[in-house]
């Protein structure tokens, strides 16, 4: 063995050790010569591509060799591989373990290599000097090479010989090339004709010096002669096997490159010894490749069986080299094992009698002669796929059952239409004629098995393997098969022709009484039809067979109507069965034809069968399957009865009308009335109003579905005139549509009363549009203005009202609540925007259902509209803070409708203001927290607001009231009323009496400015009320003031003080609420100590005594038709006048003497007095830098400041303050240490608390810090938005020593005037309850101020930037020790999330101010230290605290 090399790269003789030394190389030699070796590593990579190289030849050749063969080759290639391994284990296992011995030798075999060439070396010396140097000469001076070399510098005599073996020749030229090339091609193509060529190498070609054999599927050879001589053998030069499995193969070569360089030797020594060399080369290679496809079919049938085929297809015999036979459609294989099983063999063999034949293809048994083309194509085998070979052979077999079936087929009818198709082998059997594809019975030959397999579309698979089965076993049976087909097909097409309908269908039908009734006695083959929207009928359908032709039905249609007992389990009872007549197809087309003549048009109907000359159309199987007759059927029965169904109806319920009426020249139907029911709750002039203008009523069905009515009403003379462009003509129509439920039949009685009802919601809102026409010629020309009616149409009312017209208000009956209901809307510019009267929407609804009046609702709106816009700008948001629990919300402002017409209004759930809405455009306010009843009595959970009524006195109209006439008018009314006047008093009130029912129905039986007198039509006098009258009674109806001043029912009279009058007078749970008492479903009732019911005619419903002397209305000074001139638009100066702000030329208001009772008597406000009065507005007497930012209303000032007074009484009493008794009626009075101190409303406005401080010692204080304290508590503490934690912060501070409150003052100051310190960086603010963004330590709202050993405040610093630049504010907690006099900033724990930045430089600021300004005793260090912050405090760019 040659050495082999270990790791440390040396080379070791692999002999039997180191003796074993090579022959000593020749003197010259390399060193790496004189010891040839391998490299360890080269001799491991031999040896695994060795074995690589053997695993692939097996695993190309093992899967075409039995499972014996691989087996033996698999052992035998382990045991060679094992051998090789085991021998190179053992040279490396010597190799490591000869380190020493190696050495050795390696040193001996280089000592020796050195004596050898010393003696080596001698012995050449020696031979030179006794053999070739013994004649020795010099040789003669080569003169010429001398002068070459001195003359021409160059050696040209060199021998020839350097020249020929060194440098090569020059190649030839591209021209001498292709020259030799043409010659070699012309010296092939005389070989190739002198030359013995077999026929099938005839495809060749010659080009470039080599001609190319190419014998498709077999191989490929280019060979070409080293020369000229005929003698001269063929050189083969490249061999290509074009053997291909493509179906197995997975595109690898079929031969190994060993396989081809072996065949490439033998056809090589062949071409060298052969007589015949191409015969032979042909013979060898043609012989290879038949064995080479053979052996590939022979896979391609394992491969088959294993994967598709299985046990269907058989390798009866294999022989390698000569033939290959398969077997398919074996019977007993396939389950069939009746009688001799049928064997179908193909045989694939190379003819041993002609060897240059490619594959033989035999069948047995032989295959028939149907088609030419499907046997050619089974006798070829050139596409080398087996399965493609027996696909063919089957396919054709399979034309062949399928021939002999249509054979029966024939036989059986002589007009036989099926046909066979040859892509696959199926025979399509037309079922009923006309028949569609899909309709046909498609009966398919499988391949793999012989069997025929059937297709019918919408046949269930049960079926079809029965069939399958039965014709499989005898072919004839397919006969009977087709008959019961017939009639399922025949039920499949009716089913699809009225798919589209409201069916459902059935091939049975449970009756109680089937076997009695002639249902019964109809054929097996029939169709029950149930109509889905009427189904208490049914069509039934009747299919007979045509004798004459096999393929073809006959057809006969029932109507059949069932009745369903009461329970469901039941089954139904049929009643009649009548057949339709046998020509109505015909009958249908004939009234098309006589329709289009009529009509002019010449159109040729499409599907008339009644032409001249009938000619079998080309349809499609669809258009062949629709059983028009059948859907003609049933869609006629679907649209007309539930006409019928409706007409019983409107019989049974004895309504007239003219039965089923064709319309549209036949195209729809109709059911006029003609006469509808009376109403049950209108009038019968109302419901003979309603029948004249009704002109005509008609119901037709609706929509795809046939299950929308519309009932279509047409009115004339409609008694209002709308706006809508749509209302416009002579007549009006009116739609209302009714969608019957599905489970529900259509046509039924649900629908009669849907209509009744819709037609008694017609007829109420017609009565109240009767009497609303009625009054519109004679109602007040500001109603006119006001409103407009935008639309009727006989169910709804809608009115548009408003100076814009922009406020919309809808009215219709509701006939599941049984009354009108209201909704309101905006329209025009406002949509989008809330109506005003949402508020009161549920009153006005009860009220109008209690006294449905048009012109009464128009009046309410009218007198309410202004006050309720200006009710809505209150403030109605829940707000914390606002009281000492900050974490309860309470709503500012909360509005409770109690009717119409009086609104309640809630203030911080303390206060109460009752709003009454007057005619003649004013309102009257009152303090809702005294009772109706007795003014003595408070109602629960309201307090009195004092000062109420001299608040309100200010935004009286001078020109509207004479209230303020004198100062003791409240406590001296004007005396009762004598007997004279009494007796005038009964005989006016006799005749007001009997007047409405007088004029019931008439216009202008209300006051112009009024409301009609259906307004108290259900008022009743009381027996203690007989001698009261409203004030609008006591003028004659001849005067002017009788004329011009008689107030509405909706006028509110204020009555005098309690117990003034004699007279005894029920009052009102809803004192001054004229329309009527409060709505006991309100959501917002009063609470009365008692209730009685007593109204007086003419005038504002009062009821229930009280238990103090009751008073008389009509006499009240404040009365506006007694004491002062009539608001109205056409005779007040200031109507549309009043600006926003407080009156001007208001006198300034009298001071009232103190009654707690004097708010409960109303105050009369204009509307625009009202506006004023709730439109959030700027503080009146406050500059403008002083005002807060929060803007409110006068009257939530007015409230905000006395519950502050109130709050403040109850602080007083919890701090260390002393309450000084004050005569004077709501001022507060209070000392601390070093001050005294007033709190009282402004009397000039009443809207702000003002405090009055006095100095006990008039030297401490200067008057401009007693000025800026009271400021600040006038603007900051006492203003909106009115929090009880401010006063107690506040009075904190007051209750200070003398010294901390003097510079508490000074940092108000600057806070009140920032512009007094330019110098400053910083804004101050003076915290007096502690804001969200301060330190964690109390709840948001506590108040700031804590005052014992040391004091804590909060300060919010603002910087002072330019407009453009977002101001930055911090929130500084500062702590003064009133012992050490130091200030400095509270230690606070500061939130995570915030910067420690700007509170670590305040506190060094004030560190740095405290060590450089050491505190003097008395002497308070908190403003300077605070101004000295805001001069220095300087934050870093871009820092945010």
């Amino acid at each position: 063995m040659a050495p082999v090399q270990l790791e440390s790269h040396q080379l070791v003789p692999a002999g039997s050790g180191p003796a074993s030394a090579p022959a000593p190389p020749p003197p010259g030699t390399a060193a790496t010569a004189a010891s040839p070796g391998y490299r360890l590593s080269t001799l491991i990579d031999f040896l695994l591509h060795r074995t690589y190289a053997e695993l692939t030849v097996l695993a190309d050749l093992l899967p075409r060799k039995t499972d014996m063969e691989r087996k033996i080759e698999i052992v035998q290639f382990a045991s060679r591989t094992r051998q090789l391994f085991v021998r190179l284990l053992a040279l490396v296992k010597w190799a490591n373990n000869a380190g020493k011995v190696e050495k050795c030798a390696m040193i001996s075999s280089v000592l020796d290599q050195q004596a050898i060439l010393f003696v080596d070396t001698a012995d050449r010396l020696a031979s030179l000097a006794r053999d070739a140097l013994v004649h020795a000469r010099l040789p003669s001076f080569a003169i010429p090479y001398a002068i070459d070399v001195l003359t021409t510098g160059s050696y040209p005599r060199l021998p020839t010989c350097i020249r020929d073996k060194i440098i090569p020749p020059d190649p030839i030229t591209k021209i001498e090339k292709q020259t030799t090339l043409h010659q070699l091609n012309q010296i092939l193509r005389h070989r190739l004709v002198t030359t013995d060529l077999p026929p099938q190498l005839a495809n060749l070609t010659v080009a470039n010096g080599r001609v190319k054999f190419r014998v498709e599927g077999e191989f490929e050879a280019i060979l070409t002669v080293m020369g000229d001589d005929p003698d001269v053998p063929w050189r083969l030069l490249k061999l290509e096997i074009l053997v291909e499995d493509k179906e197995t193969g997975d595109g690898r070569a079929l031969v190994h490159s060993m396989q081809i360089n072996f065949i490439h030797q033998l056809v090589q020594s062949r071409l060298f010894a052969d007589e015949k060399p191409l015969q032979d080369m042909y013979n060898c290679l043609h012989s290879f490749c038949l064995s080479l496809q053979l052996e590939v079919l022979h896979s391609q049938t394992l491969m088959l069986i294993r994967e598709r085929w299985g046990d269907l297809v058989q390798v009866e015999r294999y022989h390698a080299g000569k033939c290959l036979s398969l077997s398919v459609w074996n019977q007993q294989v396939v389950g069939r094992k009746t009688g001799t099983a049928s064997l179908h063999k193909v045989t694939i063999k190379i003819d041993e009698n002609d060897v240059s034949k490619p594959l033989q293809i035999s069948h047995e048994p032989p295959l028939p002669a149907c088609n030419s083309k499907l046997i050619e194509r089974a006798m070829k085998i050139d596409h080398l796929s087996v399965e493609k070979l027996l696909i063919d052979s089957v396919h054709a077999r399979a034309h062949q059952k399928l021939q002999e079936l249509k054979a029966i087929l024939k036989g059986y009818n002589a007009n036989d239409n099926s046909f066979i198709e040859t892509a696959l082998p199926t025979l399509v059997i037309p079922i009923l004629e006309p028949c569609g594809r899909s309709e046909c019975l498609h009966i398919f030959v499988d391949l793999h098995s012989g069997m025929f397999q059937l297709m019918l579309y919408g046949l269930d698979q049960q079926t079809l393997d029965d069939i399958e089965k039965s014709v499989n076993d005898d072919m004839k049976r397919i006969i009977t098969w087709l008959q019961q087909l017939k009639f399922w097909l025949g039920q499949q097409r009716c089913k699809q022709s009225i798919k589209h309908l409201p069916t459902v269908s059935s091939e049975t039908l449970q009756l109680a009484n089937y076997a009695a009734h002639p249902v019964g006695l109809l054929s097996n083959h029939k169709l029950f039809i149930k109509l889905t929207r009427l189904p208490q009928y049914y069509i039934v359908v009747e299919m007979f067979d045509v004798p004459s032709n096999p393929t073809q039905l006959e057809y006969k249609y029932y109507f059949l109507s069932v009745s369903y007992p009461e329970g469901d389990d039941n089954p139904a009872t049929a009643v009649l069965l009548q057949q339709f007549k046998p020509n109505i197809e015909e009958l249908v087309l004939d009234t098309k034809s006589r329709r289009q003549a009529k009509s002019g048009t010449k159109r040729k109907l499409s599907g008339d069968p009644c032409t001249t000359e009938p000619k079998k159309p080309k349809r499609s199987g669809e258009i062949c399957a629709f059983n028009k007759v059948l859907a003609h059927i049933v869609a006629m029965c679907d649209t007309n009865m539930p006409f019928i169904g409706l007409r019983m109806e409107l019989s049974s319920m004895e309504i007239p009308h003219q039965g089923l009426q064709v319309e549209g020249d036949g195209f729809s139907h109709a059911i006029r009335l003609l006469k509808i029911p009376p109403c049950k709750g209108t009038s019968e002039e109302t419901q003979k109003a309603l029948d004249r203008s009704l002109l005509d009523c008609t119901f037709r069905l609706q929509g795809r579905n046939n299950r929308t009515w519309v009932a279509e009403l047409v009115f004339a003379n409609c008694p209002l005139i709308s706006t809508s462009s749509r209302e416009q003509g002579p007549t009006r129509h009116v739609y209302l549509t009714y969608e019957s439920q599905l489970s529900e039949p259509v046509g039924g009685r649900k629908v009669v009363e849907m209509f009744l009802n819709d037609w008694n919601s017609i007829a109420r809102l017609y009565e109240c549009v009767l009497e609303f026409a009625r009054c519109l010629p004679e109602i007040p020309s500001h109603l006119n203005i006001f409103s407009e009616v935008r639309i009727y149409n006989y169910r709804k009312l809608i009115l548009c009202y408003g100076t814009t017209k922009g406020s919309s208000i809808s009215i219709q009956w509701n006939s599941a609540h049984q009354k009108f209901h209201i909704s309101l809307g905006t329209v025009g510019p406002n949509s989008g925007c809330s109506n005003c009267h949402n508020t009161i929407l549920h009153q006005l609804q009860e009220m109008f259902n209690k006294s449905p009046n048009v012109v009464q609702l128009l009046q309410v709106l009218y007198d309410t509209q202004a006050p309720l816009n200006a009710i809505n700008k209150l403030p109605t948001v829940p707000m914390l803070g606002l009281t000492q629990r900050t974490n309860t919300a309470y709503q500012c402002f909360s509005i409770l409708p109690q009717s119409p017409t009086h609104i309640r209004l809630a203030f911080r759930n303390m206060y109460c203001i009752d709003i009454y809405c007057q005619s003649r455009g004013v309102v009257a306010i009152r303090d809702g927290a005294y009772s109706l009843f007795d003014n003595s009595k408070i109602v629960e959970g309201f307090y009195p607001a004092p000062g109420l009524k001299t608040f309100l006195n200010m935004f009286v109209d001078s020109n509207q009231d004479a209230r303020r006439r004198s100062v003791n008018e409240d406590d001296n009314p004007p005396s009762p009323i004598g007997g004279d006047m009494m007796d005038s008093l009964i005989s006016q009130l006799q005749p007001q009496q009997q007047q409405p029912s007088k004029q019931t129905g008439a216009p202008g039986a209300y006051p112009l400015t009024s409301p009609p007198t259906s307004y108290h039509s259900t008022v009743t006098p009381s027996p203690s009320m007989m001698l009261t009258q409203s004030p609008g009674t006591l003028h004659a109806a001849n005067s002017p003031s009788g004329a011009l001043r008689a107030p509405s029912p909706a006028s509110f009279g204020p009555t005098p003080s309690p117990s003034s009058l004699g007279i005894t007078m029920g009052q009102s749970a809803n004192f001054t609420s004229p329309h009527g008492t409060i709505d006991p479903s309100s959501p917002y009732t009063m609470m009365s100590p008692s209730q009685r019911a007593g109204n007086w005619p003419g005038s504002p419903q009062v009821s229930g005594p009280s238990p103090a002397t009751t008073r008389m209305t009509g006499m009240s000074p404040a009365n506006p038709s007694l004491h002062s001139p009539v608001p109205d638009a056409s005779h007040s100066p200031r109507a549309g006048t009043s600006s926003q702000a407080m009156p001007t030329n208001m006198p300034p208001p009298r001071k009232l003497p103190h009654r707690s009772w004097a708010a409960s008597i109303p105050t009369i406000l204009t509307h625009s007095a009202l506006n004023i009065l709730l439109l959030p507005s700027p503080t009146p007497g406050l500059m403008p830098g002083l005002a807060g930012s929060y803007l409110c209303s006068p009257l939530e000032r007015f409230l905000g400041s006395v519950i502050m007074r109130r709050h403040l009484q109850r602080i007083i009493q919890q701090e260390t303050l002393l309450l000084i008794n004050s005569n004077e009626p709501g001022v507060i009075m209070f000392k601390t240490d070093a001050l005294k101190c007033r709190v009282a409303l402004n009397p000039k406005t009443n809207q702000t608390l003002q405090l009055k401080v006095a100095p006990e010692n008039a030297g401490q204080w200067k008057q401009e810090e007693l000025q800026v304290l009271e400021k600040f508590f006038e603007t900051r503490v006492a203003g909106p938005p009115f929090k009880a934690n401010t006063l107690i912060a506040f009075t904190k501070l007051l209750g200070a020593p003398p010294h901390i409150l003097r510079d508490c003052v000074h940092i108000m100051k600057l806070e009140l005037f920032p512009d007094q310190a330019s110098q400053l960086k910083w804004n101050v603010q003076f915290c007096l309850t502690i804001p969200p963004s301060a330190p964690p330590i109390a709840p948001p709202g506590t108040p700031a101020v804590v005052l014992k050993s040391k004091m804590l405040f909060f300060l919010q610093l603002t910087q002072k930037t330019t407009v453009s630049q977002e101001a930055v504010s911090i929130i500084v907690p500062i702590i003064y020790d009133m012992a050490s006099g130091t200030t400095q900033q509270a230690d606070i724990p500061r939130q995570q999330n915030s910067s420690v930045a700007a509170p670590m430089m305040v506190s060094n600021i004030l560190k740095r101010f405290a060590e450089l300004n050491s505190p003097r005793p008395g002497e308070c260090t908190i403003f300077a230290a605070v101004r000295d912050l805001m001069a220095n405090l300087t934050l870093p760019p871009g820092g945010r605290p």
